[in-house]
């Protein structure tokens, strides 16, 4: 089954809520396992809460796109928005140590982004941050 999701997003982090439940509703149309529609979207949030709270934040003319395709045993989505330049791929994710309490804050969801792809790429186009990533769906 090979199907697509388009959407434009505002710049608030209410709309994580939104790309979970047009993921899930995706994920259930493509008969994508739920399990894996979540893992997925875990990726999504954090990403998009990244640019909401930190890329865009306090700007009124931020644009986030998101496009999600399943095709071949494969979730692919393209993330763009117009913030400044960040690139996940080359930023460094913190690796948890210590005490919860004595760690640093952050880094950590870059971690798991890393780790629950198979593909993340970046690049920055036409003003617009591009992050590419690929999710091998796993047989039930």
């Amino acid at each position: 089954m090979t199907g697509r999701l388009d959407m434009s997003l505002a710049n608030d982090v209410q709309e994580v809520a939104r790309v979970i439940d047009s993921l899930e509703e995706f994920g259930a149309e493509q008969g994508i396992p739920p399990g894996q529609a979540l893992r997925f979207g875990l990726v999504l949030d954090e990403l998009i809460t990244n640019i909401v709270s930190y890329g865009l934040a306090d700007r009124q003319d931020g644009v986030i796109r998101l496009m999600i395709e399943h095709s071949d045993g494969m979730l692919r989505a393209e993330l763009a928005d117009n913030g400044p330049p960040f690139d996940p791929v080359s930023a460094k994710a913190n690796v948890a140590s210590g005490s919860i309490e004595d760690r640093a804050i952050g880094g950590l969801g870059l971690t798991i982004v890393k780790n629950v792809l198979d593909r993340l790429d970046y690049e920055r186009v036409d003003g617009f941050n591009r992050v590419t990533m690929e999710m091998t769906l796993k047989a039930a």
